[in-house]
């Protein structure tokens, strides 16, 4: 089976840093330091494959799936989590938005409108009326 290896990768200047969590080995300070598996890429296209000559390097192995996760800065985190969550919320209201015209199609049908009146009372096509009334 073959190991798995995160890199943590982050911008150093006009440079990419790459750090190997999993890789480090002992400092000579002793304690809780230690040293970790690092490399650095001129290009963010050229990490992976820096990554794994520098996980080779340590290993002497070549069977293994490795997984980049970017660092950001703090401020483009706060961002990103924002936009996410937004997202999560935008589509919890179309699933709302959905369930609501689902009821309203229904209980139009329910007074005997067709098909084609209710798709034109509610601005939708037929073919949509009939996929929310089942």
């Amino acid at each position: 089976m073959a190991a798995d290896y995160e890199v943590v990768a982050y911008r150093d200047g006009k440079w990419w840093a790459f750090e190997i969590p999993a890789l480090f080995t002992p400092s000579p300070r002793g304690g809780k330091h230690r040293i970790v598996a690092m490399g650095q890429s001129s290009t963010i296209e050229q990490i992976a494959a820096d990554a794994r000559d520098v996980i080779e390097l340590w290993t002497e192995d070549d069977d293994f799936d490795l997984h980049i996760v970017y660092r950001l800065p703090s401020q483009v985190e706060k961002t990103l989590d924002h936009a996410q969550e937004r997202e999560r919320a935008g589509r919890r209201a179309l699933v709302e938005a959905s369930d609501a015209r689902r009821k309203a199609i229904q209980a139009l049908r329910a007074t005997g409108l067709t098909q084609a009146e209710t798709a034109a009372i509610l601005g939708l096509s037929r073919q949509r009326v009939q996929q929310l009334a089942q």
